[in-house]
């Protein structure tokens, strides 16, 4: 009876192989190594370089106006529309291309900003965070794509159709709303929890309060710097996340 005991314990024992690499997989893990097992260490990369993202949306965004000539006003007749539009159909796919790009990173920021402030208490701010900068994403994604269908279309569209697509792509009225709503929880989100220096949660401020307030282009600008500035200042500091939400 004890022999056939003595058998079942040692049965159900798992080998000293398997507890040694289940140790040394625990180990990595909690070095964030890494290595085979651990799905920690390109987590970790990701945190390190995510801030960045706001840098590089920041550089598209200046591409993109650098790229795109003055386009015609509201006010501009359908004839005029159609003529600039087919004057300078590539630099403006161009432009729209680089806005495209500079939206997919931009949300990558936010998605990243969202996770920071959640982890610093600031859950339901963080939800308003991540909202303001997709509505910011809609409209810029939104006037790339008139563009585009201007460019694309100018011989194919009428020209009253072209003078109705020019007056929404001259507004920038969709961003600006998710860019007060982005600034202003920010700004609300950074007094509760100090996620980021309080510096930059002042400056925010600011541009929450004038992004719905003529001309819209103030405050488009001031958002690139800010999230410029807020890319670099937290990939400085190793964009850390906090403690766990």
């Amino acid at each position: 009876m004890a022999a056939a005991l003595g058998a079942g314990a040692a049965a159900a024992r798992p080998p000293a192989l398997y507890v040694i690499n289940h140790e040394e997989r625990s180990m990595n893990r909690d070095r964030g190594t890494g290595t085979v097992g651990d799905s920690h260490g390109p987590t970790q990369g990701w945190t390190r370089l995510a801030p960045l993202s706001g840098v590089v949306f920041f550089v598209l965004l200046v591409a993109s106006a650098v790229t795109a000539q003055d386009t015609p006003k509201e006010y501009a007749s359908g004839v005029n529309v159609l003529s600039f539009f087919k004057a300078h159909e590539s630099t403006t796919k161009a432009s729209a291309l680089l806005a495209g790009l500079g939206v997919v990173f931009l949300i990558f920021f936010a998605s990243w900003l969202r996770t920071h402030l959640r982890s610093r208490g600031a859950s339901a701010l963080a939800t308003a965070v991540f909202g303001g900068a997709v509505v910011i994403g809609v409209g810029g994604a939104a006037r790339a794509g008139i563009g585009w269908a201007l460019a694309s279309g100018h011989d194919k569209i009428d020209p009253s159709a072209a003078q109705a697509l020019n007056v929404l792509h001259a507004s920038h009225y969709p961003a600006v709303v998710g860019i007060a709503v982005f600034m202003f929880a920010t700004w609300l989100s950074v007094l509760r929890t100090g996620a980021l220096p309080q510096w930059l949660g002042w400056l925010a401020l600011p541009i929450a309060l004038i992004a719905i307030v003529p001309p819209t282009l103030i405050p488009l600008i001031a958002a690139g710097v800010w999230i410029l500035i807020a890319s670099i200042v937290m990939y400085v500091r190793g964009g850390q996340t906090g403690r766990a939400a």
